[in-house]
């Protein structure tokens, strides 16, 4: 089956640098085939007889990087079926998908429309949806509203996303 892991915070500043050689290594270590990355902001696409462990991932990649991070990984199936929910129109750089590894728990207090505004939001059953028409970041969502999903929780672009399908 194929999958993608998504690297939470790699290669965004000096000190969370990892080589996509490397890390295409560490899968492969990791008993994955077919391994390539995409972009050089952690995405990983590999096939696999049954769905790796996020948390072993990400202890392989500390030990070999020193670069601490966390890994949600996503069947292929699922990553259509988010991407295909996208409920928002606009600029695909603008337009983001987080990743939750699982559902959102229930009660997910929410800023009011009027709040965001021009942003959106829409929490689905397995992922986030925004679209931000002023820029990632100038988004207006708190550190609080976060707070609310697991840690591993990670975001790319619709366009980045479409990408990782392209090469499931």
């Amino acid at each position: 089956m194929r999958y993608v892991a998504l690297l939470r915070g790699i290669n965004v500043g000096p000190t969370t640098r990892v080589a996509m050689a490397t890390l295409t290594a560490i899968f492969i270590d990791a008993g994955c085939v077919d391994v390539v990355t995409v972009l050089n902001s952690g995405n990983v696409v590999f096939s696999a007889a049954t769905k790796p462990d996020a948390a072993s991932l990400a202890a392989r990649v500390k030990n070999d990087t020193g670069v601490t991070t966390r890994i949600v990984v996503v069947d292929g199936q699922r990553l259509r079926s988010i991407a295909d929910r996208m409920p928002f129109e606009g600029d695909d750089s603008r337009r983001i998908v987080s990743f939750a590894d699982g559902p959102p728990a229930s009660g997910i207090v929410r800023p009011a429309a009027v709040e965001l505004a021009p942003e959106q939001l829409e929490v689905g059953v397995d992922a986030i949806y925004q679209h931000c028409p002023n820029g990632v970041s100038n988004s207006t969502l708190t550190p609080a509203f976060w707070k609310q999903f697991a840690p591993e929780t990670t975001a790319r672009n619709i366009r980045t996303v479409r990408k990782l399908i392209a090469r499931l």
